[in-house]
């Protein structure tokens, strides 16, 4: 499934340091200023998060490298991957998508904050984040992708917001915890 698959080389990579969290991001385009979280890969048995963090993370809207500034308008792919020690991650307002398997295998992570920016919550998202109990989807959001938030044990209540269309196979498999589901008249299809 999602773990199982490569990412291809990122352009260039840098760090930033901001209330005592140092994280690492990836130039998406020099000349938009725009980078998202640096990816991590995950090739057959191996896996490498692109960033190894712990404890409560504000990723900020802004970063630095030098003296470029550029905006955080993405969550990579494997970003966060089995960083068991993340307890809560807040998203900023300029990050339109949280990318495959960012956060797969979070198994302390209890609480996020997704901004009514993000569009699409990609395939294995959250897969695997056992101690999530509860996750508030924004309006702004338009599909959910596969396994989103498979296994995710203690989750008790989703509510779909009305923009959703799509629903993908298995997003909410697993969820033995969940006992409410408010689905809206958008949505077309359930996987």
């Amino acid at each position: 499934m999602c773990s199982l698959l490569a990412l291809s080389g990122a352009a260039r990579d840098f760090e930033y340091t901001y209330a005592g969290k140092t994280l690492s991001y990836t130039v998406i385009d020099e000349n938009a200023k725009t980078c998202k979280t640096k990816p991590g890969e995950s090739i057959l048995f191996w896996s490498f998060p692109g960033n190894k963090v712990s404890g409560d993370i504000t990723i900020p809207s802004v970063v630095s490298d030098g003296n470029k500034k550029y905006t955080v308008i993405s969550i990579g792919e494997y970003s966060f991957l089995e960083c068991s020690g993340l307890t809560s991650v807040t998203i900023p307002n300029s990050v339109t998508s949280i990318e495959r398997a960012a956060f797969l295998d979070c198994t302390g992570l209890t609480s996020v904050t997704i901004p009514s920016s993000v569009t699409s919550i990609e395939d294995c998202a959250f897969q695997g984040c056992r101690s999530l109990t509860s996750v508030t989807i924004p309006n702004s959001v338009t599909s959910i992708g596969e396994y989103a938030f498979k296994e995710c044990s203690s989750l008790t209540s989703v509510t779909i917001p009305n923009y959703v269309t799509s629903i993908e196979r298995s997003a909410f498999n697993g969820c033995s915890g969940l006992t409410s589901v408010t689905i809206p008249n958008s949505v077309t299809s359930i996987g």
